[in-house]
């Protein structure tokens, strides 16, 4: 009976023809950007919202922002699920700054009405794997966190993987350089190859990397083509017209020093929209391995010895070494991913604008 209903559902729905999509992400400045997208686009239909804790924002305030956010769009079904995964990586102690996550907690100091909406008790792995079985479509999954959540959905539900049609991952680089070092941030630290979702849980993103997924790497080869500006910033005011709008226009006004800077990119919003439009998403096929071997001599500064000594799986939890952990390494021996090296930045970002504000 309930799989009549569903299809019933299915059938009458004005979703009909839109992708079911889950977002896993750890609701930093550019997940709020990529979630209203997701929202507001006509041919997503988002069936759950999972944190990443592991990542920038902590788990109660990323579950809080989540739902505020998702009163911002009109499009918006009461039946989204958000949820919240573990709030620390698989293995080692690696952490975002302090400053950074407390920017995410805090939605860079733009308030929103707290959302009468309430966040789901379950874990995050278990949200992902039940709405899957729930789905009459292949479902979407774009994971722009770290990657502890889908790894533990993985290790928990392998059988889930074939209603998957598509992971699209923001993080990890292939020929760029690694961003792990900012100033005034992570000066002097020792990792100057790897990417900051991949590097803060590396044994989560080597299982997913491992297995059959469907996955589209979008990483900083391609986000670097999409530096947010103060043009577009200017641009984006100009045709502000709705809730959703409205409130990403505050956000880039509260980051113009983030802006001037030049070092603020479309990272997750670039994976949201190739969701949307795999056309721009240009590159090609390779196979990867993810560097986490476990050292003696940790790197203190971007650690946090807080962390519970036992891991997920009831080992113990290890430092690992700082200068390569999330380096991504050839392999001939892992499945193929599509990684994504060059797009259109001018289509992404009036694909973006278009989008938040559609009325």
């Amino acid at each position: 009976m309930k799989r009549f209903i569903l299809l019933f559902t299915s059938l009458f729905s004005l979703s009909t023809f839109a992708s079911p999509v889950i977002f896993d992400n750890d609701m930093a400045i550019d997940d709020w950007a990529a979630l209203l997208f997701l929202l507001q686009h006509p041919d997503t239909d988002v069936r759950a919202i999972t944190v990443a804790a592991s990542g920038e924002s902590h788990c109660e305030p990323g579950l809080v922002n989540a739902n505020a956010l998702l009163d911002l769009s009109p499009y918006s079904a009461d039946s989204v699920v958000v949820a919240c995964g573990d709030s620390v990586p698989l293995d080692g102690y690696a952490v975002f700054p302090d400053a950074w996550r407390k920017d995410s907690d805090t939605l860079s100091g733009v308030e929103l009405p707290k959302s009468k909406r309430k966040a789901s008790s379950k874990h995050a792995a278990q949200v992902i794997h039940e709405v899957i079985g729930e789905s009459l479509e292949p479902v979407v999954i774009v994971a722009t966190g770290t990657l502890t959540n889908i790894a533990q959905w993985l290790e928990k539900y392998p059988e889930d993987v074939k209603h998957v049609s598509r992971l699209i991952i923001m993080g990890g680089n292939v020929n760029a350089p690694g961003n792990i070092i900012v100033p005034n941030f992570t000066d002097g630290h020792p990792n100057v190859s790897a990417e900051w979702n991949i590097f803060v849980d590396p044994l989560a993103a080597d299982i997913v990397f491992a297995s059959k997924l469907p996955i589209e790497l979008v990483g900083l080869d391609v986000t670097n083509s999409v530096r947010v500006t103060a043009g577009f910033a200017k641009h984006f005011k100009q045709k502000v017209a709705t809730p959703a709008g409205e409130f990403w226009d505050k956000v880039l006004d509260k980051n113009d020093w983030f802006i001037e800077s030049g070092e603020y990119y479309f990272w997750d919003t670039l994976a949201a929209v190739i969701a949307i439009d795999e056309s721009l998403c240009e590159g090609y096929m390779k196979a990867f391995s993810v560097e986490h071997a476990p050292t003696s001599k940790p790197w203190l500064p971007t650690s946090d010895l807080t962390m519970p000594s036992t891991r997920w799986d009831g080992k113990p939890r290890q430092h690992l070494d700082a200068e390569k952990a999330g380096m991504l390494v050839e392999s001939s021996h892992y499945p193929l991913i599509k990684v994504c090296e060059t797009t259109e930045p001018k289509k992404v970002f009036k694909i973006f604008t278009d989008t938040l504000n559609r009325k």
